[in-house]
């Protein structure tokens, strides 16, 4: 990076260097970036004694006292660089070296006026000497506090900006490029500021960015792999996206794992810390265990801070990526090891990092640790959504029961319809995601959901999705004050039937289930009629678990249903693990037991496809089937069919109503609205459902006044409809017009 000359803002007088130096040697503080306050400044430090290693500070400690106009002091680790240079060749990035490797400071003061800054070495552990220091004058910004360091809100569900306002986030994943590396963030980001996007996370892996993924690299770490990462860095910046910076994936801790087919056992391939690679570490639980090595990776997390902990944009810190996918059985990691380590390096990086970046991990799908969402160093929670049925209202229920239990906010840090890849079959039109989208930015949770397949999301434009959803919430003041989650109808059918219907009609139900093995469903639902048969994937999964699972993990499938002569229950057992025993009961009467012997595999491990169907006769009437697990293994039932079911009404007589998330913010309110026949994955592949007409939500406890409905297509924000409405009885209804998918609408109270 070549030096920039210094504007009239920022004035630099470098101080004569300490006695004991030659002047050949004299110490220097070189600005190469200039910057107004809350925004980067960086030097290039020359006079640094040479050492063995530059990036082991017990080896040689480079630091720079900063006191600010306020008389507030801080130290900023200074840090090893290199300049490269990079060219796209036959369609891959190429970096060469530039220049030779020098030290570079790099930080940031939202206060503006004189600076003063001390540079300071200690060699081996000796006492800090200073050799140079330096005034740095550095001017007024208006946008100072708006981009200084993200923090929580005071309510405790929301992020801030310095200045207090409100930091509501629209993102998405894009943690690593193919071959063109940052020639990639160069167009997706492009894409995503045009989208109305402002977040991005980023992943550190032995494949990208990973300045400590590769044998023998422990404190020597990868420069090319930083450069491209302040590249990233600087890229974001101009597209103003915050970025969270991942460090590690759960499988740099997995060895000899078969999931994945193997692909993700990183820890005798390349990590550092393994002794296989020429670290400390004789197996992946001694990573967070072992003092050794807890001493070497404070030492990678003081390189971060120094190289891209200043950086205005920089969200947050993020530990792993789903470390708990390494737990026992699958690696050897255990649970309380892992929690320990959480608390102390948090602690540790809390106490060291200058700019008090936020400090959050990730745990995959479905799970749910308090040992670790409880450490207050931890700032923040993460779910990880994968194929969630009626992922709106799942994604709602969840952030609320997240922010209460743990009163922090919580990120939907990852979104799919699968977790296997992108399903654009699965989805074709793009129901799951849009629900996934809205749910996430009006269920409470820090903004979006963040969606995984963006390379997918990149070449099938669906950032069209995200810039009508983008307009509709800048318009509607979402990115502004307070909002909190509206109490709306439960859209959850009761587990009672009322009164039979269509008297001597049946039909064949297709019971929709959810196969994704990570989600603990609840395992009830009554099928009353061909809607609630194909929402039922919401209550029932495929996925039985044995009696070497934990007791509150195995849950039967329950139906209630009522049913005509010649009734018949059909399944298919897709695959099993481990010997299993089928049992399908109605009430206390058992109606058939198949036991399937196979080989022990692993729970996330890919069996043999058996395809087994099954056909077992129902006696007549109302009836409560159950189809359990009774072996020690697993079984897959992929798919189960109701034949000669009786229409009825549920219990109430109580209606599929149409689906709805939302926030209020006093008189305000913003909502999301589905028709209950296309909640994901239910109507996914319908080309169009039902007119609805006549529909309406209700607003309890609502101010009395007079308000605007607006209705919006979430397609393309086209405002559909407007309308007024009334309060009345402390209710507010808002009207829907006529729909046959989804609509967005914001409540606005009319001037009195």
């Amino acid at each position: 990076m070549r030096s920039l000359p210094l504007p009239h803002t920022l004035l630099l007088v470098i101080a004569t260097a300490l006695a004991f130096l030659s002047p050949a040697q004299a110490a220097e503080i070189v600005a190469l970036r200039s910057g107004s306050a809350g925004e980067r400044l960086e030097f290039r430090l020359t006079g640094v004694p040479d050492a063995a290693n530059p990036f082991d500070p017990d080896v040689i400690r480079v630091d720079a006292e900063i006191t600010a106009p306020s008389g507030a002091r801080t130290t900023v680790p200074a840090f090893w660089f290199q300049d490269y240079s990079r060219r796209l060749e036959a369609g891959a990035e190429v970096l060469s070296p530039a220049g030779s490797p020098e030290w570079r400071l790099r930080f940031t003061s939202l206060e503006s006026g004189k600076h003063r800054v001390e540079l300071l070495v200690s060699e081996r552990g000796s006492a800090p000497r200073k050799l140079a220091t330096a005034n740095v004058d550095v001017a007024p910004s208006p946008n100072a506090a708006a981009r200084g360091t993200v923090r929580i809100a005071s309510d405790r569900r929301y992020f801030e900006k310095s200045d207090g306002s409100a930091l509501r986030l629209i993102g998405e994943n894009v943690c690593w490029p193919q071959s063109r590396g940052t020639f990639d963030y160069e167009e997706w980001f492009t894409e995503m500021q045009r989208s109305g996007q402002n977040f991005a996370r980023l992943w550190m892996a032995p494949w990208w960015a990973g300045i400590e993924h590769a044998p023998d690299s422990l404190t020597r770490y990868k420069l090319d792999a930083a450069w491209q990462l302040d590249r990233v860095f600087d890229l974001a910046e101009q597209h103003g996206l915050y970025l969270m910076l991942c460090f590690d994936h759960h499988g740099m801790y997995m060895a000899n794992d078969p999931a994945w087919g193997g692909s993700n056992n990183f820890w005798t391939r390349s990590n550092p810390y393994s002794v296989e690679n020429g670290g400390p570490c004789s197996s992946p639980n001694d990573f967070f265990t072992n003092p050794k090595a807890r001493e070497l990776y404070q030492k990678r997390l003081r390189y971060l801070i120094a190289r891209y902990g200043h950086n205005p944009l920089l969200h947050s810190w993020q530990f792993f990526n789903e470390i708990d996918n390494s737990y026992l059985p699958r690696s050897n990691l255990v649970a309380a090891d892992v929690a320990a380590w959480h608390r102390d390096m948090a602690r540790w990086l809390r106490a060291n990092d200058p700019y008090q970046r936020l400090i959050t991990t990730s745990l995959t799908g479905g799970s749910d640790r308090p040992e670790i969402w409880e450490i207050p160093e931890i700032e923040f929670s993460m779910y990880h959504s994968y194929a969630d049925p009626s992922p709106g209202k799942k994604i709602a229920r969840l952030s609320e029961d997240f922010v209460q239990r743990y009163g922090k906010p919580v990120m939907i840090g990852e979104f799919g319809v699968l977790g296997a890849n992108w399903a654009r079959p699965l989805d074709p039109h793009l129901r799951g995601l849009r629900q996934a989208l809205w749910g996430g930015a009006l269920g409470g949770s820090v903004g979006t959901s963040m969606t995984w397949w963006w390379e997918d999301v990149h070449e099938d434009r669906a950032y069209s999705l995200i810039s009508a959803l983008s307009r509709v919430l800048k318009d509607a003041g979402w990115h502004d004050g307070t909002w909190t989650p509206l109490t709306l109808p439960s859209s959850t059918p009761p587990l009672k039937l009322g009164a039979t219907i269509r008297e001597g009609e049946t039909f064949n139900a297709s019971v929709a289930l959810n196969t994704f093995r990570r989600i603990l469903l609840s395992g009830e639902a009554a099928i009353a009629n061909p809607l609630s048969a194909a929402r039922a994937s919401e209550a029932l999964s495929g996925f039985l678990r044995g009696a070497n699972t934990p007791a509150e993990q195995r849950r039967p499938l329950r139906l209630l249903a009522r049913f005509g002569e010649g009734a018949r229950l059909v399944y298919r057992v897709e695959s099993v693990g481990g010997p299993v025993s089928i049992v399908v009961r109605a009430g206390e009467r058992e109606l058939h037991r198949e036991q399937i012997d196979a080989p022990s595999v692993n729970v996330n491990t890919t069996a043999p496809k058996l395809n087994r169907e099954v056909s077992v006769a129902l006696p007549a009437g109302e009836q409560h089937i159950e189809i359990l697990n009774t072996g020690d293994g697993w079984a897959v039932i992929d798919s189960l069919r109701l034949e000669k079911v009786r229409y009825s009404e549920f219990a109430g007589g109580w209606e599929f109503p149409p689906e709805s998330v939302g926030l209020r913010q006093g008189r305000k309110a913003i909502l999301y609205v589905n028709s209950p026949w296309m909640v994901h994955p239910a109507g996914a592949i319908r080309y169009d459902g039902p007119l609805l007409r006549g529909q309406s939500v209700p607003l309890r406890d609502w101010p009395a006044g007079q308000y605007r409905i607006a209705a919006f297509d979430p397609r393309t924000g086209e405002r559909l409809h407007e309308t007024t409405a009334s309060t009345t009885h402390s209710t507010l209804t808002v009207p829907l017009p006529d729909f046959s998918d989804d609509l967005a609408i914001v409540v606005t109270p009319l001037a009195r």
